[in-house]
């Protein structure tokens, strides 16, 4: 009887111990599955919110390529901290309900750890309170301080902002080129990227006694006859344009159409190769502001990022600053996962990417610093003028950057 119980006590606690052992594996494999938005142990989510299909997939579609490119190069490197990222890409088509209807399906059915996007500023704006109250991080495509400066815990802006590029701009025409009251043509997109660099352009140009025009443009413009005809009307000295790849390159020919030969700088997107062709030998007088290198660079950064794309796409030849930008965000969500260890989650994802301190880009664009205070990645900017022959922007300066 004795020996009978015996042998049930310990089959009792073999069979404990068995169903122990792997509710105790089953845990392990699965505890940030079930604990940590986005965290597996060994993979993590991230979303991207872009316009993939709608007006401005010119300059959307290489900025996702390069996010994809990076995220892939980052993967085959085993990834950080032995988790490997998977990447949703949702299309806004640069529309704010879309960019809505996309942060919904990447919070709340893929639950995802962080958020890349939108499209534009009004799309990035319209998701913000929704993203705060949720708790998600994001890596913004905003161009403008609003968000950012004060530095605000979820938001980390990763594009240069069009008031450091304007004041950029005006400084380049009153110290460099010795512009004394001239002329400026202001070209702008009736959007929300938009609104916020109008007034400075007025402000900076009645500070340098510049008389100024404003001419609302398309976004999607392809003829821009009446625009650029208003252009000849005024006859200015020098035109400022806020626009993408395609708007630009459109003004562009029809300014060669009409024999408009004036100095035309463009900000960040409409700076790419791929304007020089579109324009089609009509690029000559074009001008830009960015900050990130070019495809061809010698740069250690860039070479990395050229010859992984080569790899993973044989038979490219060229990408334009859009990819690089991109890149460039992969650099920086890789910087803050490493930062934040293995132990990985949304607090220790910000705490990584608030340490990013003089964090070396190797030339795909200049130093970076984040912390608590300061959630703005860029600082520099190069201005480029346009080399038709080699259909390339080249840099006429070194890297400058804006007074805040």
């Amino acid at each position: 009887m004795k020996r009978s119980n015996g042998v049930k006590n310990r089959s009792i606690i073999f069979v404990i111990c068995f169903f122990g052992f792997f509710i105790n594996i089953f845990t392990e494999r699965n505890s940030y599955s079930e604990t940590v938005r986005g965290v597996t142990n060994n993979s993590l989510k991230i979303g991207v919110i872009g316009d993939m299909t709608g007006p401005g997939v010119d300059t959307w579609g290489p900025i996702a390529d390069g996010i994809k490119t990076y995220i892939k190069y980052f993967n085959d490197q085993n990834g950080i901290h032995g988790r490997k990222v998977k990447l949703i890409v949702e299309d806004d088509r640069f529309s704010i309900p879309l960019a809505l209807s996309a942060f919904k399906k990447l919070a709340f059915r893929d639950k995802i750890l962080a958020v890349i996007g939108a499209s534009g500023q009004g799309q990035t704006y319209a998701i913000i309170p929704r993203l705060e109250k949720v708790k998600l991080p994001i890596l913004a495509i905003l161009a403008e301080p609003t968000y950012i400066i004060p530095a605000r815990k979820y938001i980390y802006g990763v594009l240069p902002f069009y008031n450091d590029q304007i004041k950029i701009i005006f400084n380049y025409l009153q110290k460099d080129l010795k512009a004394k009251r001239p002329k400026i043509s202001f070209m702008y997109m009736d959007s929300a990227s938009s609104k916020p660099i109008v007034p400075l352009v007025r402000e900076l140009s009645k500070k340098m006694g510049a008389s100024l025009s404003e001419i609302v443009i398309p976004i999607a413009g392809i003829d821009m006859t009446s625009e650029v005809l208003r252009l000849r009307k005024v006859e200015p000295d020098y035109v400022i344009v806020n626009g993408y790849v395609a708007n630009t390159a459109a003004i562009l020919r029809t300014a060669s159409k009409f024999k408009f030969k004036k100095p035309i700088f463009v900000t960040q997107y409409g700076a790419a190769k791929t304007t020089i062709e579109l324009a089609r030998g009509a690029a000559s007088i074009l001008l830009g502001v960015n900050c990130f290198g070019s495809f061809t660079d010698k740069s250690p950064g860039m070479t990395l990022l050229r010859n992984t794309k080569q790899k993973y796409d044989p038979g490219t030849e060229y990408e334009d600053r859009n990819f690089a930008q991109g890149w460039f965000v992969g650099l920086i969500m890789n910087e803050g996962l490493k930062n934040a260890g293995r132990n990985l989650n949304v607090k220790t994802l910000i705490k990584g990417l608030n340490n990013i301190r003089n964090f070396d880009t190797r030339g795909v664009c200049g130093i970076v610093n984040l912390s608590q205070q300061d959630h703005k990645a860029i600082d520099y900017h190069k201005i480029y003028k346009s080399d038709t022959k080699k259909k390339e922007l080249v840099p006429i300066t070194d890297w400058r950057k804006s007074e805040r």
